[in-house]
């Protein structure tokens, strides 16, 4: 287990630390996180209100390189910083559930791009780079096409 993780010149820690200004308003997001070389994601982020977790796969961080892998981790602070869960939208039939998770993974990357804009923004070229080659796939039905998340994050880093 980590709560530090450097990924070249960017320490997560240090983007959210007290004193950092995040785009949403309230305190920046405190999470731990968890390193698992099994884990079948980049990572995934489990909000509580007590105790928050992102779990990332070192092994894929390390593969994606330091500035996607950062903004992959800023990723899943979004997630901790805006109190996403499943919960609310399991409740709803797929086609809406789906529509809800997928602009919560939108909400989430648009925090990690105005997060990453000042400090970190070959970051956000990394990631509107890797989305824009993906085009229109997307990896399940719950995520947004790549041309779908490479146009926000470009949207909210404007």
């Amino acid at each position: 287990m980590t709560r530090s993780l450097t990924l070249g010149i960017v320490s997560l820690a240090a983007l959210f630390t007290p004193g950092t200004e995040p785009p949403a308003a309230g305190a920046p997001p405190v999470a731990t996180l968890v390193a698992d070389a099994n884990l079948r994601d980049v990572a995934v982020a489990v909000y509580d209100s007590a105790h928050s977790v992102i779990y990332f796969n070192p092994v894929v961080i390390t593969r994606l390189g330091p500035a996607l892998g950062s903004f992959f981790l800023a990723h899943e602070y979004g997630h901790i910083a805006y109190g996403h869960t499943r919960s609310s939208a399991l409740r709803a039939e797929k086609t809406v559930r789906d529509s809800l998770l997928q602009e919560k993974e939108l909400e989430a990357d648009c925090y990690a791009a105005r997060i990453l804009a000042r400090r970190d923004p070959a970051a956000i070229e990394a990631a509107v780079t890797y989305f824009s080659r993906l085009g229109d796939f997307s990896h399940d039905s719950e995520h947004p096409s790549g041309t779908r998340r490479a146009a926000r994050i470009q949207r909210c880093v404007r």
